[in-house]
């Protein structure tokens, strides 16, 4: 059984187990202890399935037993926890991952004591004072680099150990408590140790690997305590659906209840999360520079008369530009650069393929040094930029790029090392770029952090979240790890948060967020739960239409904007949108109603013009469409597209004269397949037969010889030809003429 078979049965047993399907979930589990070397498992495995068996025997067979229902819950705890221990024996006992060897390692140190976890403190505890003392006496000398490997070694024990044990006793929890506690071991270290702990609880669940977390973040170290939280934030992310049979973990939260730094955090780590699965997005925005395409829906004949494109005005299906931007994005009509900069300063995550080849230095070997925050002191930035200019202050440039919140750790340390293997010219321009460009992100992230408190909590969590994504992103055994960014967005709908959090602003942020970054349907399902508490908010009814008709669901986007429209005073934006709705729906009468009391606010707008005219055409109204689209013409003289819809309404009209005389200025500026087409017909029905065949075949052309679509055109416009005297007997011998006569000029 290979690592993906493993995990697929893993998962089908949590699965029946939620459904409350649990003899599904023995016999999967049964099949999976097969392969299981640990007997004690399958002995525990055997002993639950008897459990269960005496609760179904006291339910329907023997006197009921009251206590079933808590044995039945110790049960479903129980299972779920065997199932971790299942899985990672068969993991360990194949070799199935890359780790397996040092896993096997640190099980077999089961009976570490609580002498042994005091030992690897104190052990630690001296090197670090060794470490520092040398560092100032004997600058440089071999002793100091012997002691130091001793350290970072005891270091990389510990993390591994704290990493690949599956669960945690009295020793491991006693080797944490005294790291948290003792004031010689660096803030930096620690961050180090905070991963591995939270690594280990996405690898294997164990409360007490919560609360461990929940005790760093609680002991409020600076860079320390973001990273905990981070971390106990994911793993109840994780879990969420196991924690209801941990009443202790939901007791410690309750507790909580009121933290405001802890909300306002949790609500940073939410956005980050989500900002970081959208980094593949940005990546590719990035290198292709190409803004996304919103698709639209548009009727035949919108698609036929190209009626979105006759003005170049801003578009209708913008958001209402009076909304309050809660996390200033940057605007469409920046350039790429400006929109660039503005991603920076709103923590996306912009630097992932710059920075993605720059991970195969030996540094990035030791898995550790994926979450090493970037400090000034370290030997290793000091030797990589050593020789970089005689010009350029090595300590204030490492201050610099320590202090900057616009790289993330591992790309710092990415940085560094690839700048020590320049050549001497390109290194000294390179680093003499970057310190200007630090300065000037510094001083704005300096004004920023005076504006705002949050500012640098927020930027150790934008930071921790990219180095995190790196890891599980780039990191060679990256396919070993349960990716935490393959869990869905909706931790806001998780039990902890509800929990923790409720404040409905928090709530309401968060789907702002989801809002701005075009999440509709995610932030559609948080603008509904907000109207429950307050549903007299104008903006959030429009906001939640808006959703609705981003997703399709016309009808309820005009039942809420509807809503809106009672409650706005500014309605000009609003009667554009229930406009639109309608014409969705097709209904074109309300359509124009809505249309003719947006043009009474802005008689001169000729976007509403030429959508009055288009809806008119849409009733069949040509004759009033013609007076609006005229109205277009006479304002904007140059915009030729507008002499596409005045020519097809005067075809329909049977004003064949000034139907051919508007579609060529159409044709002469950019004619596709559409116009050749509508030209054919009216040559046609001119009586001009060589004409229309020359213009059907450049239509024919100009769609790549897409026989079909014409035909399909053709039968749809045919009641128009007939109309105007053609017969339909040749409209449906056209297209095979045009097959079989000849080369297309």
């Amino acid at each position: 059984m290979n690592y993906s078979q493993i995990l697929e049965k893993y998962h089908l047993v949590f699965k029946y187990i939620y459904l409350g399907q649990l003899k599904e979930a023995f016999d999967v589990m049964g099949q999976m202890a097969e392969i299981c070397r640990n007997n004690d498992l399958k002995i525990q495995l055997e002993k639950a399935f008897d459990t269960y068996r005496n609760i179904l025997r006291y339910s329907f067979e023997l006197g009921d037993d009251p206590e079933k229902e808590k044995v039945y819950q110790k049960l479903i705890k129980s299972l779920t926890e065997l199932a971790d221990d299942i899985r990672e024996d068969i993991i360990t006992g194949l070799g199935l991952l890359n780790y397996h060897r040092l896993k096997s390692k640190i099980q077999s140190s089961n009976h570490f004591t609580n002498h042994e976890s005091d030992e690897m403190v104190e052990k630690l505890e001296f090197e670090r004072e060794v470490q520092q003392i040398l560092g100032v006496r004997n600058m440089g000398k071999v002793t100091t680099r012997q002691v130091s490997d001793n350290y970072e070694t005891s270091l990389g024990n510990i993390f591994e150990y704290i990493w690949l044990k599956d669960k945690f006793g009295e020793a491991e929890i006693r080797l944490l408590n005294k790291i948290r506690k003792t004031k010689s071991i660096p803030w930096y270290d620690k961050c180090i140790l905070v991963s591995s702990l939270t690594l280990s609880l996405i690898r294997h669940f164990d409360r007490n690997k919560i609360m461990l977390l929940i005790d760093f973040y609680n002991d409020g170290e600076n860079q320390v305590w973001q990273r905990a939280l981070a971390g106990w934030i994911i793993g109840l992310h994780a879990y969420d659906k196991r924690l209801k049979y941990y009443p202790e973990i939901l007791d410690r939260l309750t507790s909580m209840q009121g933290d405001r730094l802890l909300i306002e955090s949790m609500e940073m780590i939410v956005i980050q999360f989500i900002k970081a699965k959208e980094t593949e997005k940005i990546t590719k925005k990035i290198r292709d520079e190409i803004l996304p395409e919103v698709l639209k829906i548009k009727s035949k004949l919108e698609e036929k008369l190209d009626l979105d494109n006759i003005t170049s005005f801003t578009s209708f299906e913008e958001k209402n530009p009076e909304w309050e931007n809660f996390f200033k994005d940057s605007p469409d009509v920046y350039q790429k650069f400006e929109e660039f900069s503005n991603m920076q300063l709103d923590g996306a995550d912009v630097f992932l393929s710059a920075f993605a080849m720059l991970k195969q230095f030996d540094f990035f070997n030791k898995l550790s040094n994926w979450f090493l925050p970037f400090y000034r002191e370290n030997e290793l930035v000091k030797n990589s930029l050593e020789t970089i200019s005689d010009n350029l202050d090595v300590g204030l440039f490492t201050e610099g790029l320590e202090k900057t919140s616009f790289m993330c750790n591992s790309d710092k340390y990415s940085f560094c090392l690839n700048v020590k293997h320049l050549p001497p010219p390109q290194k000294s321009m390179m680093t003499e770029l970057f310190n200007m460009e630090l300065k000037a992100m510094n001083e704005m992230k300096e004004e920023d952090e005076l504006i705002n408190a949050s500012a640098a909590n927020k930027a150790i969590i934008t930071q921790y979240f990219q180095d995190l994504y790196r890891f599980y992103k780039l990191h060679p055994w990256r396919n070993d790890f349960d990716d935490i960014f393959n869990l869905d967005l909706e931790i806001y709908n998780a039990g902890f948060f509800q929990i923790l959090v409720e404040d409905s602003s928090i709530l309401r942020n968060i789907g702002e967020f989801f809002f701005e970054n075009s999440y509709f349907s995610k932030a559609l399902s948080i603008f509904l739960k907000c109207q429950v508490k307050k549903n007299d908010n104008h903006e959030l009814f429009e906001k939640t239409a808006f959703c609705y008709q981003q997703t399709g669901d016309f009808q309820k986007a005009l039942e809420f904007y509807h809503k809106a429209e009672y409650l706005e005073k500014n309605k000009k934006w609003l009667y554009n949108k229930i406009a639109l709705c309608y014409r969705k729906t097709r209904d074109h009468k309300k359509a124009v109603e809505y249309y003719l009391e947006a043009e009474k606010l802005d008689p001169d707008n000729m976007q509403i013009q030429a959508l009055l005219g288009q809806t008119y055409m849409e009733l069949e109204e040509y004759e009033t469409a013609l007076k609006y689209y005229f109205k277009v013409e006479y304002h904007k003289p140059d915009n030729h597209r507008i002499h596409r819809p005045i020519a097809w309404c005067y075809f329909i009209l049977g004003q064949l004269e000034n139907a051919r005389k508007y579609l060529a200025k159409t044709i002469s500026k950019d004619g596709n397949k559409n116009d050749y087409l509508n030209m054919g017909h009216i040559e046609w029905c001119l009586g001009n037969k060589k004409a229309a065949i020359e213009n059907y075949r450049q239509s024919v052309k100009e769609s790549n010889d897409d026989y079909e679509w014409f035909s399909r055109i053709l039968d749809e416009d045919k009641k128009y030809l007939i109309k105007n005297g053609i017969h339909q007997f040749d409209i449906v011998l056209m297209p095979d003429y045009l097959k079989l006569s000849g080369s297309y000029q």
